[in-house]
């Protein structure tokens, strides 16, 4: 179970993908006893000649079999290999499975020798006559990882865990190496997606979201217009006044426009805009040219630089240069000890990696500085939460004390109203989730992340996931650039085994992610599902479904 990402963590999805983990050293080497059988006492008698053959040729295999495995035993692995090969061709017909033995003890041999594209070849010849070979696909699992192809290796520890099935796969150590390989094959896609990504305005929701945690105070300005005679001054007043109406679409196209006109008393406040609009563009690159030239520029005021340093942060942090991201936040903490945002966005940073105390230190510091900025409290109830469930048990009754201080405090925020939503459900108070989600919407009837936040509720207390489709279908209808909507609609599908439209979803919502971390994570989702739907047609086995993960953990429904 968990909390969404807004609010610094990740909703843990209902799905039906799930992770492996690494097979133990016992299984990596060969030979097993059962596979190097050889025929002992045998009572040769004289009945047909055809079967004395047969025999004979059987006996001679399972000799050189052996032979190889002796080799093998002694570190001779270049001669295990040849009496293996050697094997293969005396085994009579219909002595598949023992083909496929030597096969996978060929890969093992080979392994030795780190041919590791020879490891592959020999155990995919192996499965070519026992398609569930398990040992000879652990083997080539973990040499497609060592290969770097992550993307295989995923698929082949799929087919592990849907031949085992998930008690046995989890008893026998095979479910978490799949989450480390998919987050190397997430963390690889994501600087890709990432690299090759098209700068465009995410949804309205997403940029109120990202705005809301802003200071707009610092860009405020009570010039009169009439008084000004450059156009980009003017320009940017316009641009204020569109902010304030949340016109969005219009307001990258009046930046650029007013700095060009060359503007003379809001320069810096012109760069630093348009430096936040290209976060929000994910236009990495140009936003760091724009604070880095508001940090260089010796008259900007104070407070500009203070939050080009903070959004320089916000940058690196999306990039995933963590080290980075954090010097500039504490600089600009430096630089204005008394601004709450550098402590909010430090603090929100602190809560992405899991550094609890200190995120909550700097959320509280930054309430003290603005008691009435919405943003740290949600943060800090979150972090809050987050160490009650994993550290100490007794904050809960905190949580829920600056819950209901909160909703008072704020009564028109719509994102309180959600957070006490999340909570309650991932505290199985269903019908008092609801309420509060139903409160959000109401508040923000455009944010369809909230009615996304109700299909996950009538998933969890009702197990209505056709109740939960038509709620995503309406919020994607309303807002087609959602991400976080069309993740959960692609995990609706995957309980539906409609994994052609979850793989659809994903794959859209892949084009909106914003940060590396949210590429990474949804590039996981994509793979995981599309190895699970190919393993089922390709083996024969049945997707896992939800009741094949009950009472796993954090692997049944959040």
């Amino acid at each position: 179970s968990g909390i969404n990402a807004e609010y610094g963590g990740t909703l843990a999805a209902a799905g039906a993908i799930y992770y492996i983990t690494r097979p133990s050293n016992d299984d990596a080497e060969i030979p097993r006893e059962e596979e190097t059988v050889v025929m002992e006492n045998v009572v040769v008698e004289e009945p047909m000649v055809e079967i004395n053959v047969e025999a004979s040729q059987k006996d001679k295999a399972e000799a050189k079999k052996k032979e190889g495995t002796d080799h093998f035993k002694k570190s001779n692995y270049t001669e295990a290999i040849a009496c293996y090969l050697d094997a293969i061709e005396l085994f009579p017909e219909g002595s598949d499975i023992e083909r496929s033995h030597c096969y996978q003890n060929i890969a093992a041999a080979s392994e030795k020798l780190n041919k590791l594209n020879d490891v592959v070849k020999y155990c995919t010849m192996a499965m070519g006559l026992n398609q569930k070979y398990i040992k000879a696909i652990l083997r080539r699992a973990t040499t497609y990882e060592k290969l770097k192809n992550y993307a295989a290796s995923i698929k082949d520890w799929t087919a592990v865990c849907l031949i085992e099935g998930p008690q046995k796969s989890m008893n026998s150590g095979y479910m978490a190496t799949s989450d480390r390989v998919l987050k190397l094959y997430g963390e690889e896609q994501a600087k890709i997606i990432m690299a090759n990504k098209e700068p465009r305005l995410p949804s309205h929701t997403l940029i109120s979201a990202t705005l809301d945690n802003v200071h707009m105070r610092d860009f405020h300005d009570s010039t009169d217009p009439e008084t000004l005679t450059n156009l980009g001054d003017k320009l940017y007043l316009e641009v204020l006044a569109d902010l304030e109406n949340k016109s969005y679409d219009v307001v990258v196209e009046k930046l650029d426009k007013a700095l060009e006109s060359e503007p003379e008393k809001f320069l810096n406040h012109l760069r630093c805009l348009r430096g936040i609009f290209a976060t929000i563009m994910v236009d990495y690159n140009k936003a760091i040219e724009y604070f880095d030239a508001v940090i260089g520029d010796r008259t900007s005021y104070l407070r500009l630089k203070v939050q080009a340093y903070v959004h320089r942060g916000e940058v690196f942090q999306g990039k995933g240069d963590k080290n980075r991201a954090l010097p500039d936040y504490s600089a600009a903490v430096g630089l204005d000890e008394d601004h709450p945002d550098p402590y909010l966005h430090r603090g929100q940073f602190y809560l992405s990696i899991e550094a609890l105390q200190p995120a909550l230190t700097d959320l509280k510091k930054c309430i003290e500085l603005d008691e009435d900025f919405p943003a740290p409290w949600t943060q800090m109830v979150y972090g809050q939460y987050q160490m009650a469930r994993t550290v100490s048990p007794s904050l809960l009754n905190e949580v829920f004390a600056n819950l209901d201080k909160m909703v008072v405090k704020f009564p028109n925020v719509a994102d309180v109203f959600a957070l006490y939503g999340q909570i309650l459900q991932d505290q199985r108070q269903f019908v008092q989730a609801e309420e509060k989600f139903i409160k959000a919407q109401e508040l923000a009837p455009h944010n369809v992340t909230y009615k996304a936040h109700q299909a996950t509720l009538k998933m969890m207390a009702e197990n209505n996931f056709d109740s939960a489709l038509v709620l995503l279908n309406e919020a994607i209808q309303e807002d087609p650039k959602c991400d976080f909507v069309l993740e959960n609609l692609g995990m609706i599908y995957i309980q539906k085994q409609q994994y052609k439209e979850a793989l659809g979803c994903f794959e859209k919502a892949l084009e909106l992610v914003k940060t590396e971390a949210e590429a990474a994570h949804v590039s996981a989702l994509y793979i995981g599902l599309k190895c699970q739907w190919e393993v089922c047609e390709e083996y024969g086995v049945k997707p896992v479904s939800l009741s094949d993960l009950q009472g796993f953990g954090d692997m049944s429904p959040s």
